[in-house]
């Protein structure tokens, strides 16, 4: 008999640990585009979405890019950020890639130059008959770079900020250094100085 109490006993002990360690969640999922009601001037994820969309379609207009008989190999550089908002810089860069990736259709190519030390370790075991190849290609040249730069002009008020946030990006041509397309993303916001962007 007191066996089978204790056995009754134990998952009430197991679920009664259960509800104590277990904290109550308060966050919600929205959608990136959505406001997060938080305030603060800077840079929001719409902006990130809005502008790689832009960029994406803007490249895939470029002379170079819409008629070239081959697709042209795009590599990307750092995005210089010259704004106050510590940001994580590569997102815009990497998010048009996405966006290119997804809708060209194959008009352009990337190339993984920032993993360049994996490749050249891999390519090193395939010639030494380590790892099986399917093709002995050449390392690919780049045509393109992709980059850009993240500027700034803010103030201050009465607790109140103002920040302007241009978000500009090049196309640079490989060979010449010619930038061979540019395009721009301009906002404006107001809001409490006191909110964090990190």
């Amino acid at each position: 008999m007191k066996k089978r109490f204790l056995l009754f006993l134990f998952p009430l002990f197991l679920i009664g640990c259960a509800t104590m360690s277990t904290e109550t969640s308060h966050t919600r999922s929205i959608l990136p585009d959505e406001d997060d009601n938080l305030g603060g001037s800077g840079i929001e994820s719409t902006d990130i979405r809005t502008v790689a969309r832009k960029m994406a379609v803007s490249i895939l207009e470029v002379p170079e890019i819409a008629k070239a008989q081959k697709a042209p190999k795009i590599a990307l550089l750092p995005v210089k950020n010259s704004t106050r908002f510590l940001i994580d810089r590569d997102m815009f860069t990497k998010k048009i890639r996405i966006q290119l990736n997804e809708n060209a259709q194959g008009k352009v190519r990337f190339l993984a130059r920032d993993r360049i030390e994996d490749i050249m370790k891999e390519r090193e075991r395939k010639r030494e008959n380590l790892v099986t190849s399917s093709k002995e290609a050449d390392m690919m040249g780049v045509d393109f770079y992709l980059t850009g730069e993240l500027m700034g002009l803010s103030k201050a008020a009465k607790g109140d900020r103002s920040d302007y946030i241009s978000m500009s990006f090049q196309l640079l041509d490989a060979e010449t250094s010619e930038i061979i397309w540019e395009s721009e993303y301009e906002v404006k916001r107001v809001g409490e100085a006191g909110v964090v962007y990190q």
